[in-house]
């Protein structure tokens, strides 16, 4: 008799393990299709509002040229100021989707070999105007001895990373300067690691 309502005990909590587990597996299921529904929403969503972002940054652009000369330095740089900010806004609409191709596992990664000359002139291009619109001193020192050299990275995750170190940079000083400075590692995971 105790044998058997041993037996019986065991075999309920063997069911109630088995729909335990059932229930787990229902919910990661849900969880994995949640999961995909917001990324490909990220993905559209991001898709649908660069076309007229980029209409609005090209339109800006031609204000901010002022080929015919109709506008005065005000108007001028409030067009500037609306092409910097939508390329604010386009960028973290870029950072929307890589985080979408992320979650879903279709991130690419092109690596190649970018020259530190090429990532000095990108930042200072990228900033030279936000700096100087806050009197800011900028720059972005590149030692000698690298000038010709190369890193192999991924360069637009390289960009991507620098600009959001050198905007935050740039937003939250005040007065004084922002400078990267690119040297030869001195210290970290490998001191002879070129």
């Amino acid at each position: 008799l105790l044998l058997a309502e041993q037996n019986m005990e065991v075999e309920t909590k063997n069911r109630e393990i088995e729909q335990a587990k059932q229930a787990l597996e229902e919910k990661a299921e849900q969880l994995a299709l949640t999961s995909k529904y917001k990324s490909e929403f990220l993905a559209n969503m991001s898709h649908e509002l660069r076309t007229p972002l980029n209409n609005l940054l090209i339109l800006a652009r031609v204000l901010a040229d002022n080929s015919d000369r109709n506008l005065n330095p005000k108007q001028v740089k409030f067009a500037e100021t609306i092409h910097s900010s939508g390329t604010d806004l386009l960028a973290l609409i870029n950072d929307i989707l890589d985080l979408s191709k992320i979650e879903s596992g279709k991130m690419d990664v092109e690596v190649g070999n970018i020259r530190f000359g090429d990532v000095q002139d990108y930042c200072t291009r990228t900033f030279r105007h936000v700096a100087d619109g806050k009197g800011l001193e900028f720059a972005i020192d590149v030692d000698a001895q690298l000038s010709n050299d190369v890193i192999r990275t991924d360069a637009k995750r390289l960009q991507q990373v620098l600009k959001n170190l050198l905007s935050n940079a740039l937003k939250f000083t005040e007065h004084g300067f922002v400078r990267l400075r690119i040297e030869p590692v001195a210290s970290g995971w490998s001191v002879a690691h070129p």
